[in-house]
């Protein structure tokens, strides 16, 4: 290789950049937990109230599930008809429906979803760490409970 009319060795001709400190992504937040203590643990604006926030609404969506599988797998009508004079009860359970067996299967499903997640977002908290461990675990739960809803 040439340069201004010397011969140089390729050695001579690589290019040193000058060091970078990387600044690392504040991955805090209300629902995000920090890694380690002290100033990390300060970051978190609102701390244990925020996590204990989303093991209530954990405990609320479990409740919700529950009672909407309850209400489903308990649903009957009963009614008579008069035909020509004629009463004739008629019952019905909705159970016999293939689409509503499927979303009762759906609402079980959701329900254990719910007591999944219940039981590891309060045995997080009981430990004391993090409920949600970073920002991807946060994602990830999200990603989750939007699949299920």
């Amino acid at each position: 290789m040439m340069m201004n009319g010397q011969k140089m060795a390729a050695a001579e001709v690589a290019v040193q950049l000058p060091e970078s400190k990387m600044v690392a992504e504040n991955t805090s937040g209300p629902f995000v937990g920090a890694s380690g203590g002290g100033a990390a643990a300060a970051m978190r604006p609102f701390g244990r109230k925020a996590e204990v926030m989303n093991v209530l609404l954990r405990v609320l969506c479990m409740v919700t599930s529950v009672a909407a599988l309850s209400f489903m797998v308990t649903a009957q009508q009963s009614s008579t008809v008069s035909i020509y004079g004629f009463m004739l009860p008629i019952q019905s359970k909705w159970s016999f429906s293939h689409s509503f067996e499927y979303v009762v299967g759906v609402a079980a499903v959701v329900a254990a979803h719910s007591l999944l997640q219940l039981l590891i977002s309060v045995s997080r908290l009981l430990r004391k760490s993090p409920v949600i461990q970073s920002r991807r675990h946060a994602w990830l739960v999200f990603a989750g409970d939007q699949v299920y809803t």
